[in-house]
């Protein structure tokens, strides 16, 4: 007997349909057959695979199925396990994809709640708060641990030479390089002068420095940006990844744990202060993220817009 289950596909990191990073999100209820469902690893990487979007989200909701229907405190803060899955493989962690999953259960299933609890296999506890100032959602997230590669470092020239393959550009282009070992990948910064966003990359170069490549370079004084970067992952499926908010806990790292770094970026002094960067992706679709690093917590906040496009049903 064939049944339907509900999904959205919503764009992350926009406030604009058609731009961000499109996610599809699933959300399981506390019924046994959707927590059968929910456990049916085969079956979700069958319909990541199905919706080709750099990722699906699961959400498997951890509470009473009666309290979702009914009247809440705005303080309450559901729980829900969450799982995302590229269209080959599941990954540890997403944060566009979690963006569109907070959007979808704040404004679908928790209408009073003010923030949601997320477990996750490999990331810990990630939490997701409605900003009603400017309806915004803030993530927080894990900062990534980075290893800066100094001159001299074995790995470094590999790195520098595959940016160089992939990019085409000079040595002297190409800046500090920090390897994430976690996403088995690379953060290489790149001479503000250098225009990222038109910048014709090798997409198969990009996959011999690891799993992920991030670029990134200080953005334009006039931009009212701080930083731009570009994301590419080919060995998980993702040729260029159009906002990559897990990306960004990196990013924190990279620019506002090294002051020699920071003093790069077109208002240094503020993003110092503040510890707070306004980013943008400028991949084509774009998206912008304000990212906030907790130093002493290790933690990275991660605000950003997102917007529902598509609902349907899949047929199981």
């Amino acid at each position: 007997m064939t049944r339907t289950h509900p999904f959205q596909t919503v764009d992350a990191f926009t406030s604009t349909p058609f731009a961000g990073n499109p996610a599809a999100v699933i959300r399981f209820s506390s019924s046994l057959k959707d927590q059968t469902l929910a456990k049916d690893d085969d079956l979700m990487q069958k319909i990541a695979t199905e919706f080709n979007l750099a990722e699906t989200a699961f959400c498997r909701w951890l509470g009473d199925e009666e309290e979702a229907e009914g009247s809440r405190e705005e303080d309450e803060s559901p729980e829900y396990e969450i799982r995302w899955r590229t269209p080959t493989l599941e990954v540890p962690l997403c944060g566009h994809a979690t963006l569109a999953s907070a959007h979808v259960l704040f404004t679908t299933y928790h209408p009073l709640s003010t923030s949601l609890t997320f477990l996750t296999l490999h990331s810990g506890t990630l939490r997701a708060v409605r900003n009603s100032s400017d309806n915004s959602i803030s993530l927080d997230f894990p900062a990534a641990s980075l290893l800066t590669l100094e001159e001299g470092h074995r790995r470094r020239p590999k790195i520098v030479e595959a940016v160089k393959a992939a990019t085409g550009l000079g040595e002297d282009q190409v800046g500090k390089v920090a390897w994430w070992d976690a996403w088995n990948g690379a953060v290489v910064e790149l001479d503000a002068g250098v225009d990222l966003e038109n910048l014709k990359v090798d997409i198969a170069a990009t996959a011999t420095v690891g799993d992920i490549l991030l670029l990134t370079q200080p953005a334009p004084s006039s931009s009212g940006f701080d930083i731009y970067s570009r994301v590419f992952a080919r060995p998980v499926g993702i040729d260029e990844d159009p906002v990559t908010g897990a990306a960004h806990t990196a990013l924190a790292v990279f620019y506002l744990l090294d002051p020699s770094t920071a003093s790069r970026l077109p208002h240094s002094s503020r993003a110092l202060s503040s510890s707070t960067l306004r980013a943008k992706q400028v991949s084509k679709r774009g998206g912008e993220i304000v990212v906030a690093l907790d130093k002493e917590k290790k933690r990275v906040e991660l605000r950003g817009h997102a917007r529902t496009v598509m609902r349907g049903e899949i047929e199981l």
